[in-house]
């Protein structure tokens, strides 16, 4: 039995079209999962008075009763839901409410990293840096569909037990199939035995799971999984990150605002860990370790 069970979604709510959306596509996933949801609204004001917060939780529930009555159908339960009001940005606040509420996924809008510094703490890019759970974001012109056919997007020989299992757990509960591909370039052609290898690990630590594996040569690992995806017909696309560096180019207008197959589909990004640059040359990852290097040189000579 899978030991990483979603049983609690947050679903930040604004009151206006967009929250409506995606709280009518949470609902779905919701009972999908056999999970519950929590929304939650901030108030992008530092302070709320106790009467501010009662009349705002209110409101919040007419909203959510009002959304999810609209697609409750006799027979099939009426999705269960919390509450949750708090000051300040999202960014600010959603790291302690997914520790203290138990949050298991967070479900948000897929759209454009705005340039506002005040918009972009409210951002899917912002909340993903700051939190260890998954985050589900969806394009909003996409309803929901039954999940069949998942697709991780992963390098081989670059791994976390923990995090592997996790997403096939993912899989399983939402009753999908799952396919892990890795993408390499023309340069890594000479390390593809070497990848094989490592994938053939990976299907040893996951062999209690049905899964599927595909290795794919391409110049463009965003644009390579986004081909793939679209010619397996994938319903969501699973990455597993460090930070939110791949994120901001996935929310960047290049890709946002095209016709790509990964900006058509929900996403879901899982954090881990990583030992080396992230695929893609993320020369942010080269950074980040060439600093920490520097750190532990500099604590060597001062002992």
């Amino acid at each position: 039995m899978a030991i990483n069970q979603v049983k609690r979604i947050l679903v930040p709510v604004n009151f206006d079209q967009v929250s409506e959306k995606l709280l009518k596509y949470a609902g779905q996933l919701a009972k999908a999962f056999g999970a519950e949801l929590l929304l939650v609204h901030t108030t992008q004001v530092p302070e709320l008075t106790f009467t501010q917060q009662s009349r705002l939780i209110q409101t919040l529930r007419s909203f959510g009763e009002r959304v999810l009555l609209r697609q409750h159908e006799a027979g099939t339960g009426f999705t269960r839901f919390e509450c949750l009001v708090r000051p300040d940005t999202l960014r600010k606040s959603i790291k302690a409410i997914v520790q203290d509420y138990f949050v298991d996924l967070v479900l948000m809008e897929a759209s454009p990293a705005p340039t506002d510094e005040q918009l972009r703490a409210n951002h899917a890019s912002a909340v993903i840096e700051v939190l260890e759970c998954p985050v589900i974001t969806i394009p909003l012109n996409v309803p929901f569909q039954k999940l069949k056919h998942l697709v991780f997007a992963t390098d081989f020989t670059d791994h976390d037990v923990q995090v592997l299992r996790r997403i096939a757990d993912f899989a399983n509960q939402a009753g999908a199939g799952l396919t892990l591909v890795q993408v390499y370039s023309s340069a890594e052609r000479s390390h593809r035995s070497r990848i094989k290898a490592a994938m053939r690990e990976v299907q040893e630590l996951l062999s209690a799971y049905t899964l599927s594996y595909k290795l794919l040569e391409e110049e463009d690992m965003l644009e390579g999984i986004s081909d793939f995806a679209g010619h397996e017909e994938a319903d969501m696309l699973i990455l597993a990150t460090q930070d939110n560096y791949l994120m901001e180019r996935l929310f960047s207008n290049a890709y946002v605002k095209t016709m790509a197959y990964h900006t058509q589909i929900p996403l879901v990004t899982f954090r881990q860990l990583k030992t080396k640059p992230c695929s893609g040359c993320c020369a942010n990852c080269k950074n980040k370790q060439d600093n920490q290097q520097d750190m532990q040189k500099e604590l060597i000579l001062l002992k």
